[in-house]
Order: structure tokens, then sequence, then C-alpha cells
């Protein structure tokens, strides 16, 4: 396509620098997928996890990545991958959830304050083997100030605050169809949800094509091209736009990376393949911790990393808790393809017998031997890792299966 040459006597309108602003803007929201979070929704009350909720609130789909990297890490870092969850915007209660259980590992709804604090008082969260379903399959759950003559029940406490509701479903089996619960509040008008209804992929990680910078570049050039139809006058202004796009997305970018690095070593000041951040014990969170995390910070560059933790423990006959996993992000706070749970993970019996443990190799040449449990850092040799826990059975669960992190000398 050619456009017009501009007349030598062409001078540029004074309007021409915000007209480059606001078209660096529309390109950039193209560019990064905000745009597709903007159209048809109130920013903050489709997706308030952009205000400011903490880290482990992600409305992050089980394949991270179908959102631009800068939008995600926005929205929640450090997602779980096969992690689905969805947010309500702050909603008056008593309402009631009615929904199908979905097929993962383990669920749960809980109730927060305004964003995102949790509420440590009280009955704020029901998981799925607390949840007592209904004769068909479902289940009924109420979530008021006043506990119901029966059914299952989340104590919303003071009424004139509105809450927020959030629902975790972590390794959803691949394939089948995760479904958020109708909501209804006691006047008939239903609560809608940040995310309905989507199908559950692997738990391998993959780069979507909506995502990935030939279709970021595919979406300029339509953007551009479209801009340039619509302005042929302000050809430069449209160029101008277009190089202004990606350089605020490099800025982003920069500002994402230096926040997420001053988070983790400077706030929480750990000391790269030594030290571990202890989850909160059970009785700061009033009783409500059912899964768990153990963060660390990985130095790859020199040499291979290990992690080391309880792959499985029974007591008693009794399993001390439900499932682990191993899960390793970049800075931006995305995750890292190769991701472990005990279900692809090779452990080692104790003597004692009653565990089994694990090591995970973090390394920037994998062997790929078959039973060596690698993640291939080699993209990203320094960065995060986090070990989940869920459904610990007591305090000392969160102390005995405390992982470790060492350089392979």
């Amino acid at each position: 396509m050619k456009f017009p040459a501009l007349p030598s006597q062409y001078k540029a309108p004074a309007c021409t620098l915000g007209l480059s602003f606001a078209l660096a803007f529309v390109n950039f929201a193209s560019h990064s997928s905000l745009l597709d979070l903007l159209i048809g929704s109130k920013l903050r009350q489709r997706f308030p996890a952009l205000f400011g909720l903490p880290k482990w609130i992600s409305n992050i789909t089980g394949t991270p990545t179908c959102v631009d990297d800068v939008t995600t890490a926005m929205i929640g870092p450090f997602p779980e991958l096969n992690d689905f969850n969805a947010i309500t915007a702050m909603v008056k209660l008593p309402v009631v959830l009615k929904g199908v259980p979905p097929e993962c590992r383990y669920w749960s709804i809980q109730v927060f304050l305004a964003g995102g604090k949790e509420i440590v008082s009280g009955n704020q969260i029901v998981c799925d083997r607390e949840m007592d379903l209904d004769g068909d399959g479902n289940y009924t759950l109420t979530i008021s100030p006043d506990k119901p003559s029966s059914g299952n029940w989340i104590d919303s406490g003071d009424a004139a605050m509105a809450k927020m509701i959030v629902i975790r479903a972590f390794c959803c089996s691949s394939g089948t169809g995760w479904r958020a619960p109708s909501i209804t509040r006691s006047d008939g008008k239903v609560v809608r949800m940040s995310g309905t209804e989507r199908i559950a992929g692997g738990c391998a990680l993959s780069r979507a094509t909506s995502s990935g910078p030939v279709s970021r570049l595919r979406k300029s050039v339509i953007m551009n091209s479209a801009l340039l139809l619509a302005f042929p006058e302000h050809a430069r202004t449209v160029i101008a736009g277009g190089i202004g796009a990606v350089m605020m997305r490099k800025y982003l970018l920069r500002k994402v990376d230096k926040k997420m690095r001053g988070l983790l070593l400077g706030l929480r000041k750990l000391k790269p393949n030594v030290d571990v951040s202890m989850p909160a014990a059970r009785a700061s969170l009033g009783g409500s911790a059912k899964h768990s995390y153990f963060t660390m910070i990985y130095d790859a560059r020199e040499g291979d990393v290990v992690v080391s933790g309880v792959l499985r423990w029974k007591k008693d006959g009794e399993d001390m808790f439900r499932y682990t996993s191993v899960t390793c992000y970049e800075f931006n706070a995305l995750p890292l393809p190769s991701y472990y749970d005990d279900r692809s993970l090779t452990g080692h019996a104790l003597p004692a017998g009653d565990k089994e443990k694990y090591d995970v190799v973090l390394t920037t040449k994998p062997s790929r031997k078959k039973g060596l449990n690698e993640i291939d850092v080699s993209k990203y040799p320094f960065g995060v890792v986090v070990v989940r826990l869920v459904y610990p059975a007591n305090d000392e669960v969160l102390d005995v299966c405390k992982p470790e992190i060492s350089f392979v000398v």
C-alpha cells in the first residue's frame, strides 16, 4: 500500500504530539492484549486484581501466557500452572452460590475484604473436602452474616461491608471443563465473575498464539494499517505512535522486572540458593491455611541448583498433606515451561519408611535422563522457585516438609 507523499510545505499541527501519544497508547493496548481486557468491561469491576491484590490471587488461566506477559504480571504474578481462578468485584452480601465441583486436585471458595485482604477470624473459606454436595452432585453455598439452618456456609461478617469472592481450582484434569458457579444476591440480581467457563489444558506451559511475538506484530500491522487508512495525512504521526508503543512496552517490562526483584530480594531479603521463605502458621490465619507456599531464590548461573523436599508423608496411615508441586518463575512473574507435582516427580523412600523425598535439579544444561527431575532454567538462570503444599494437616507438617535449596559444587 502506497501512501501519498506529504507536500514540502506541510507543517505538523499543534496537536501532533498529543495525537502521537494517543496512537502510541492504542498501539500498546493492542500490542499487549490490554485492549482485550478493556473492551466490554469496567476494569475495576471485572479485573479487580489489577488494583493491588496480593500475588497469590491470580486471574490467569491454566496456560498463563495466553495473556501478554506485562498484563499477566499486572493481574497477578506467580500463577501456578494449571491453576484456574475466578474473582468477583466487591459484592454486597448475602449471596447464594450454586455450581458443579471442578475435576481437579484441590478447589476452594473464599471471601476477602477490599484489596484482597484476608479475613483471619471466623469461617471465611470452604474447601472441596468440607463441601457437602446436593443430591445431584452439585453444591450450594450461602455467604451471609447469619448461619442458615442447613447447608454449606461462609461467614460474611459485617453485612454493611462489601466483600470479594475468590474461587480457586488447582491442577484441573486435562481437557475437562471448568465452570464458575452462579451467584445470586438476596434481591435476585446475578453477580458476574471475571472468568466463567474454560477448558483445562495440560500441566506443561505452551505459548498461546495470542501472546507470541508474531501475533503481536500481526496486531500492530493491522492496527497501524487501519490508522494509516483513517489518517493518511498523519502518516508520520501514526508511525511515531507505533514506535512509541514498542518503547512503552519495553519500559513497562523493565518496571515490572525491577518491582519484582525489589519485592523478592529487597523486602524478603532472601539469599539465593540458601534461604527459604516459610508460609504463615495456621494459627495466624485463623486456621484457614488450606495450602501453603515456600518461596526461594535460585541462581544457576554458575552451576546447578538442587531443591529437595518431601513428596509424601503418612502418619498413622493418614496422609499429612494432599499434594505438592515445584514451579520456577522468571522475575517478571511468568512460570517456566517445566513443572512438577507429586504425580510427575520421581522420589525415593527414607529409611524410616513413612516419608518419600524428591530432588529437583535446576540446570542450564539439562541431561534429560529418565527418572531425573530436571527443570531447564537456561533462559532464566536467576529467578524464583515456589514449592506448594496443599492441605497440610498442621503446623508440624510445614516444619517437617520445609524444602531445602543448595548449590551443587
